[in-house]
């Protein structure tokens, strides 16, 4: 992995800190900022404003007021860069090492800053990194993201990252034998498909129907399922993932929400739902704001409710 960030510093994608103490505190304040926009919908710009951001914002961005670590101290695991564009930095990144033996090359600290934006700034530095990444043996990238932060969420279903999870928040991928897929939805009725040889194959059709999920499976989807392909493992998560981000149900019968837990409902509707519901309890629980979209049959009760 390290010599996937030497072509990126090299490239001028990303640039080392100077790792002085006002290189590490502007890093910092990157991170904060993204804390604060994510978890309180305010943006506030670290290049102007860092006094503000550590004085009036961090005890309540961070969980229970614990006060954010340096961007060194976890270096065996993580780097952290600054992301450059024609030898201007916009932004931050930190790019894992696979010291802890990932074999993707897992993105976070991913920051734009405010008077960069709308320059595909970071879809671009993503692309890069994964094909770097891929050119160097690794499969592929993955980023996380919680929930709650919508914006964050729609920006990686809009580069058509994979959704492989969400154990503690969502995790979105771009992996090696992966294809292209595509997600239509049009008021009630939504469609996932996959761009095989050029010719998109639709796999899952969903519908809503009241607080219940319409959901039906292509014969090309079951087979994938019998194979137990990547493809049959990660497209109801997907498409629920987005479907979720348009306040369509996730629930498709009491049944299959009863079953939510087992080992059988992993990357399915319910799991989803049952995640949401935690997330967003728990984001309440510290005084977060929740501004996600009401997912019918969902009971959002406090996170010591929550089974």
């Amino acid at each position: 992995m390290l010599a996937v960030h030497a072509v990126l510093v090299a490239e001028g994608a990303i640039e080392r800190l100077a790792m002085d103490d006002a290189d590490t505190r502007l890093w910092m304040d990157c991170e904060l900022a993204s804390l604060v926009e994510g978890r309180f919908f305010e943006r506030v710009d670290p290049a102007s404003r860092g006094a503000e951001l550590r004085g009036v914002w961090e005890p309540r961005a961070t969980r229970d007021g614990a006060q954010l670590g340096t961007p060194h101290a976890g270096a065996r695991y993580v780097v952290p860069y600054w992301l450059t564009q024609g030898g201007c930095r916009v932004g931050t990144i930190a790019l894992s090492t696979g010291a802890l033996g990932g074999a993707l090359l897992e993105v976070s600290s991913l920051y734009v800053l405010p008077a960069h934006r709308g320059r595909g700034v970071a879809s671009a530095a993503l692309r890069r990194a994964d094909e770097v990444a891929r050119a160097h043996g690794a499969p592929g990238l993955g980023v996380r993201t919680p929930w709650a932060w919508q914006a964050a969420v729609r920006f990686y279903l809009g580069l058509r990252m994979w959704v492989a999870g969400w154990a503690d928040a969502l995790a979105f991928t771009w992996r090696r034998g992966l294809p292209a897929y595509d997600i239509e939805i049009d008021g009630g009725e939504a469609t996932f498909g996959v761009l095989v040889d050029g010719r998109e194959e639709h796999l899952i059709r969903a519908s809503r129907e009241g607080d219940r999920l319409g959901w039906v499976e292509s014969p090309r989807m079951e087979a994938s399922r019998a194979e137990r392909s990547d493809v049959a493992s990660l497209a109801p998560g997907t498409f629920a993932v987005a479907l979720a981000t348009r306040g369509f149900p996730l629930i498709r019968s009491e049944a299959r929400w009863r079953e939510r837990h087992g080992p059988s409902c992993v990357g399915e509707p319910e799991a989803l739902a049952h995640r949401i519901e935690l997330f967003e309890a728990v984001d309440r629980s510290f005084g977060f704001d929740v501004r996600t979209p009401r997912v019918p049959g969902l009971l959002y009760r406090e996170y010591d409710d929550i089974d």
